[in-house]
């Protein structure tokens, strides 16, 4: 037999055991699978695989003080049609 045929039995019998489990059992079964996978491919990597600096964060540019003739305050024009807060309601006077 092959190394593969053997893992091939094996994951098949995991399968089997994995099915009539509960919840827990089958959820430990798939870490164990999954970190055994990395494993492995940690190995096809290498073990002193160049590692790769970590990247700094790029910073914003400082934002400039507003200057102090940007300061000055500027009332808004108004206009006729502005809507008035209402307070009480407007009374027609009649022509005298």
């Amino acid at each position: 037999m092959t190394a593969l045929t053997d893992i091939q039995r094996s994951l098949n019998a995991i399968r089997a055991i994995e099915r009539d489990s509960s919840a827990d059992v089958r959820l430990a079964a798939l870490a164990l699978l999954a970190a055994t996978t990395a494993d492995i491919a940690k190995e096809l990597r290498g073990v002193n695989a160049p590692k790769q600096p970590p990247k700094q964060p790029i910073k914003a540019p400082p934002i400039p003080p507003p200057s102090p003739t940007n300061q000055q305050h500027q009332e808004p024009p108004q206009q006729k049609d502005a809507a008035r807060p209402f307070t009480e309601p407007e009374q027609q006077r009649e022509p005298e």
